[in-house]
């Protein structure tokens, strides 16, 4: 790990420093031509207790592990049309169960980013199809612990932020998560989930943001009856997060922090920890 992240250093010092600070490129904000945008986050969540039918808290007698890794590129065609990569790596952990562990690559797919309106330059779109390579990822055939939907993804979001004054923004997205399901899948049908989250963000200096969160992820699918039907299940989170230039104006780092404190029955009352590193070319 230390290697990796010197080489990124490195690297990162040796294409040269950017004209613009990092805090002004949030999501919604798309790439000039030629510049480019490397980031890896890396999230891991964990839980030992569901939500009850009354929306309380009950001990699973589990400890249940998943780890996400998201890695993505982003090259600027334009300031209207940016184009990349995204490849997700993710691992599970269940303490009682027989096949415990399971890992693999879920998800690699290309995307696309528009601002379809010249005159709201932070409103966007982004578009990014994700291709499971993974067998059996539901571990429908017992030979693994459930890692990822047997289904590839179909990912938009909606980007946009409102600047409240120098020292502080809103930032909104809303997410349409369209799974399509494969032959070993437990879905019958494809289906869809959504995501809105907010950030508030302050910025005590040109280096440093601070920033909290909630999230609200409805899923419109009855898995029990095989069947679409809106916001049969969802989750709340909120959390805490941090990011530090490291580089000013070229290498950023992250860290958030996340609780599930509401959710539908069955669904994980568990927390995140949340690690990331950006890393931003400008011509």
């Amino acid at each position: 790990m230390r290697i990796t992240f010197s080489l990124l250093v490195f690297f990162a010092c040796s294409v040269g420093i950017g004209q613009s600070n990092l805090q002004s490129y949030t999501p919604s904000i798309l790439f000039s031509e030629g510049d480019w945008e490397y980031k890896s986050f890396q999230n891991l969540y964990t839980q030992t207790k569901q939500f009850d039918n009354a929306g309380g808290k009950m001990e699973s007698g589990q400890r249940e592990t998943f780890f996400t890794s998201i890695n993505q590129f982003l090259f600027g065609l334009n300031d209207q049309i940016n184009v990349g990569l995204d490849v997700w790596i993710k691992a599970s952990n269940n303490s009682a169960d027989n096949f415990s562990s399971s890992s693999g690559l879920t998800g690699i797919g290309p995307k696309i980013k528009i601002a379809p309106f010249k005159d709201i330059p932070r409103l966007s779109i982004q578009s990014t199809f994700l291709f499971n390579t993974v067998d059996d990822p539901e571990g429908a055939e017992g030979t693994r612990y459930f890692l990822e939907w047997d289904a590839n993804l179909w990912l938009n979001q909606i980007y946009f932020d409102l600047p409240l004054n120098e020292k502080s923004q809103l930032f909104f997205q809303q997410a349409f998560w369209y799974r399509m399901t494969k032959d070993g899948s437990s879905a019958d049908n494809n289906f869809l989930e959504t995501q809105t989250s907010v950030f508030y963000s302050y910025f005590p200096t040109k280096r440093w943001t601070i920033y909290g969160m909630t999230e609200y992820f409805p899923t419109h699918y009855d898995f029990g009856n095989n069947r679409s039907e809106a916001f049969f299940a969802y989750f709340l989170q909120s959390g805490v997060g941090l990011k530090y230039q490291l580089v000013p104006n070229l290498i950023e780092l992250e860290t958030l922090y996340t609780n599930f404190w509401n959710g539908s029955e069955f669904k994980g009352a568990g927390e995140t920890i949340n690690l990331g590193i950006r890393v931003i070319h400008q011509k």
